[in-house]
């Protein structure tokens, strides 16, 4: 009979100040199969996270990835959601150490937090609609403003080609993003290129 395992994920972030303590008893759940992601801000998507790739390939169908809280994997609820419900589909269950939260495959509680996290997903994205709604009100009010913000930039050429160069290596697109100076979108649009330029 194959024995399941306890895998475990934590995203180090210099703001959580009991980070030691969180270390300490999740290694203790995880009798030390912990993966520490260390360095890495919590919009970064999971396939670019070295640690969580590792802890994700350690799980088998039975097994249960444990995690600090939902914020460990997303500060949004729309890539939690996501996270989990693949998690699940794949009969991996998840659960959080904080307030100790299960979810498991075909279970009715479960489906009903799901469907809790799916809500505030939906009020997440509403809320963040109507502030940009707002703010583009507020801009074509003032047309100089409206003109400065929507203008456009030119293309730094520079740095897409450094951080071109640097997508061959083995760093994280945040990382990338943090030795260049450039946004983690302006990252995601170099390789978007490359990736589109490999397929033509």
């Amino acid at each position: 009979m194959t024995q399941t395992k306890i895998i475990g994920y934590l995203r180090v972030s210099p703001k959580v100040e009991d980070i030691d303590n969180r270390i300490d008893v999740m290694t203790n759940e995880t009798q030390a199969a912990l993966y520490i992601e260390r360095g890495v801000r919590g919009n970064v998507a999971l396939e670019d996270r070295p640690e969580f790739q590792k802890a994700y390939a350690q799980l088998k169908a039975g097994d249960t990835l444990l995690i600090w809280w939902m914020t460990d994997i997303s500060l949004g609820f729309k890539l939690a959601y996501d996270v989990i419900t693949d998690l699940l589909s794949n009969g991996i269950c998840v659960r959080t150490y904080h307030q100790n939260l299960i979810f498991k495959p075909n279970d009715p509680s479960t489906e009903a937090m799901l469907r809790l996290i799916k809500g505030y997903e939906e009020i997440e994205t509403y809320q963040r609609l109507m502030a940009a709604e707002l703010g583009r009100r507020k801009l074509k009010g003032n047309p100089s403003e409206w003109q400065a913000k929507f203008k456009g930039r030119r293309a730094n050429h520079k740095l897409h080609q450094k951080i071109a160069q640097l997508l061959t290596s083995d760093k994280t697109m945040q990382a990338i993003a943090d030795e260049t100076g450039a946004s983690i979108s302006t990252v995601k649009r170099v390789k978007a290129k490359l990736q589109n330029k490999a397929n033509h």
